[in-house]
């Protein structure tokens, strides 16, 4: 019996031999082109460049860290972590500080501080620019550990901030708080004492002015807060306030001290001064403005010269809203007497000078209130 082909149009001599079939692309495989062996090469060898860079990169940003450190915690400032990890590969250096300490001891008081976390990123091509984040709560006490003089309990939703260190000094500071809300702890206070401050948000911003003289250094600052709440113990808590403060701190000294009584009077020394552009405060419908120039004096007062407007109810109805904690009234006693009509904004207002000298705050020669002692 004769066995039919498997095609019609197949014939026995035109079948491959057995086990062998045609390759589906018409041909054999052969080796890759040259070209995309030299990119995988390369790109391979990038790969391994990089990470060897970012590793030493890391492992020397953690060297000078913790030389910092050393330096620091010889000085009396000692800065700890519970636990330290360094991370961010391929394009970042992060580092994460669990339960974060700091202890100052070179200051009169001691000053220590406890937190929760403190997380820092910084590019690997732009390290001297960081990114940070801390969690709150944090705790900053003053004084003996054992017995401290005055603690503060702090705690915010989220703390933000931008450090700019070019040549390892900082030119730029900038920190953003949502919702803070601080409060003295009462054991330090004794009786009646006690409070809280609350801000809806805080926004602090410093950066160095360029071409200071030698020996001293000038700082542009802003400061914002919105919803700020001052309650005393055992009182109603007071409308919030919106501030709003831009200015400059001229001749810091080069090498401050940490002392804060020391930084101060060697401030005055190098006749340092606040200059104060504008500082803008809203309460309800009373509105304060400010601008002018504040030294310390030779006793550790405030002085100098502010011009100051205020607008709102206090004003037009003298003591019916007694917004700033009863202090725009008296402010609206000094200006009637010592200030002349002025306006903010088309709102009717006072205007005039108050002067800060020998400890007290004047509109002309009427006396305002005492002024706290610096140092």
């Amino acid at each position: 019996m004769t066995k039919t082909p498997n095609s019609p149009h197949e014939t026995p001599s035109d079948r491959p031999p057995s086990g062998k079939r045609p390759s589906p692309l018409g041909g054999k495989l052969g080796r890759p082109p040259t070209f995309i062996v030299l990119m995988l090469s390369a790109i391979v060898v990038a790969i391994a460049g990089w990470s060897a860079i970012w590793y030493f990169g890391t492992r020397k940003a953690e060297e000078m860290a913790l030389a910092w450190l050393d330096a620091e915690a010889a000085a009396g400032r000692v800065y700890s972590c519970a636990a330290r990890s360094v991370g961010g590969y391929p394009f970042r250096a992060s580092l994460r500080c669990e339960a974060p300490r700091l202890d100052l001891s070179d200051t009169a008081p001691r000053v220590r501080a406890t937190g929760a976390s403190f997380r820092a990123v910084a590019q690997i091509w732009n390290p001297t620019h960081v990114i940070f984040e801390i969690d709150g709560p944090i705790r900053i006490e003053t004084g003996a550990s054992a017995q401290p003089d005055a603690a503060i309990d702090a705690n915010w939703q989220l703390l933000q901030g931008s450090l700019r260190a070019p040549e390892g000094r900082i030119r730029r500071l900038d920190i953003a708080i949502t919702d803070l809300a601080v409060k003295p702890d009462p054991a330090t206070l004794g009786p009646g004492g006690g409070g809280q401050v609350t801000a809806g948000s805080v926004g602090l911003h410093g950066r160095a002015v360029p071409g200071a003289g030698p020996g001293s250094h000038d700082v542009d600052i802003a400061v914002d807060a919105s919803d700020l709440v001052a309650t005393v113990a055992g009182s109603e808590p007071p409308a919030a306030v919106d501030i709003r403060f831009v200015g400059r701190l001229d001749a810091l000294p080069a090498t401050a001290p940490r002392d804060p009584r020391a930084f101060l009077s060697a401030w005055r020394d190098n006749d340092g001064g606040l200059t104060v552009e504008r500082l803008s405060a809203l309460q309800g419908e009373t509105e304060l403005r400010a601008s002018g120039t504040l030294t310390p004096d030779g006793e550790g007062y405030p002085a100098g010269s502010v011009t100051v407007a205020l607008a709102g109810p206090d004003v037009t109805t003298p003591g019916s809203a007694g917004a700033f904690g009863g202090l725009a009234p008296l402010m609206v006693l000094g200006l009637r007497l010592a200030g002349e009509p002025g306006e903010i904004e088309g709102r009717t207002a006072l205007t005039g000078d108050l002067d800060l000298r020998d400890g007290n705050a004047y509109f002309g020669a009427i006396p305002i209130t005492a002024l706290p002692r610096l140092f």
